[in-house]
């Protein structure tokens, strides 16, 4: 068996000690597969005078030139022709720049590989026919968005017996339908088949309020599951506390805290990451969290505040192996939760000001090539 089957078919997504020697070696061959087939990235190597024989541990990682996510919302760099790609999205969002990434049929397959063994482990994984409400966008034939992808693969993980959206595409944009959703709701309570929402945590607050506010309770097949992600956007303001989030989904649909589940990914990294009970977002194996100083991007200690960086050896299509985003984070070590998983965890704070953003970024295109 090949390293990258051995490391994202690992049954334990959070197993270290089985993990560690393979996923230094398979770094070593992407950063070398990046080096040999992406010009403006050798460059990028040579200048940060990086040396793929140094890298022979973790302390290493941290020296992988690093590219900030925004760089992506302006430049197209690829590490096989684009003709090959198999699968390409862009970020979430329907107005302003977005994150163009594509996929070749290795790592797409590697992918599918790691998705399967990581939503085995969390329980998630189901032969079960499920209705689903996907709090996101509806597919349209003038969108790509990765979001809208995401949620769809999601529903492959019970069989689906039908999909309702709550932003409808009219055509030319979207709009919030949470009338529509209500009525659907009521209609796979009838059913009496598992239900799961998908998508972003901010439509499951407002279908659930609504439903408060108009006094419905619903008790909905005990194998109904809460998938959640994407973060709460343009709507931060809105965001209530986590325990006071599940006591509402609990109150107007009768799922329990432990059928929720919380997830953290990115369209230029995309692995999963899963909150455990006690709220946080531990490290799998086939990644390694970072955090960077806003200013110069150096590595800060464990319990630091600063800027979300993941290094991963998914990815062959793009030079994505070592990116940095505009989420601030603090990292902590694995101990200090209490929920029995060992690998390290962070915590989401909060977005940095796009200047500290777009410093890192210049930097980026003056070495990669490309738009600031």
């Amino acid at each position: 068996m090949n390293d990258r089957l051995k490391l994202f078919g690992q049954r334990n997504p959070y197993d270290l000690t089985k993990s560690q020697p393979i996923f230094l070696r398979l770094m070593r061959d992407t950063i070398h597969f990046h080096r040999d087939h992406c010009p403006p990235y050798r460059q990028m190597l040579e200048t940060a005078g990086f040396h793929l024989e140094n890298l022979t541990s973790e302390d290493y990682l941290a020296k992988i030139p690093v590219i900030p996510t925004l760089y992506f919302k302006r430049n197209r760099i690829f590490s096989i022709p684009e003709e090959k790609l198999v699968i390409k999205a862009t970020s979430s969002g329907t107005k302003g720049a977005q994150s163009q990434v594509g996929f070749d049929l290795k790592s797409l397959l590697t992918g599918i590989l790691m998705m399967i063994r990581f939503f085995s482990y969390h329980h998630i994984l189901s032969l079960r026919p499920t209705n689903y409400i996907i709090l996101g966008y509806e597919p349209s034939e003038h969108t790509q968005m990765g979001a809208i992808k995401t949620a769809y693969n999601t529903t492959k993980f019970a069989p689906a017996l039908h999909r309702a959206y709550a932003l409808r595409d009219t055509g030319t944009d979207y709009e919030l339908d949470i009338e529509g959703l209500t009525k659907t709701l009521h209609r796979y309570a009838q059913q009496g088949f598992p239900v799961r929402f998908v998508g972003f945590p901010s439509h499951m607050y407002f279908l659930t309020n609504t439903l408060k506010e108009n006094h419905i309770q619903l008790k909905l097949n005990r194998h109904s599951k809460i998938l959640l992600g994407g973060g709460w956007k343009q709507f931060s303001n809105e965001e209530i506390d986590r325990e006071s989030f599940f006591q509402l989904i609990q109150e107007t649909l009768g799922i329990e805290k432990t059928h929720c589940f919380e997830f953290f990914s990115a369209v230029e990294h995309p692995l999963p990451y899963c909150k455990c009970g006690n709220g946080h977002f531990h490290v799998p194996i086939y990644s390694r969290v970072i955090i960077r100083d806003v200013s110069t991007l150096q590595p800060v200690p464990n319990g630091s505040l600063g800027l979300l960086s993941f290094v991963s050896p998914l990815v062959l299509s793009m030079p994505i192996a070592s990116v940095v985003t505009d989420d601030l984070a603090v990292l902590h070590d694995g101990i200090q939760c209490g929920c029995g998983i060992k690998t390290p965890y962070f915590d989401l704070l909060g977005r940095a000001g796009v200047s500290q953003i777009q410093t890192c970024t210049t930097d980026a295109a003056a070495l990669l090539g490309g738009k600031k």
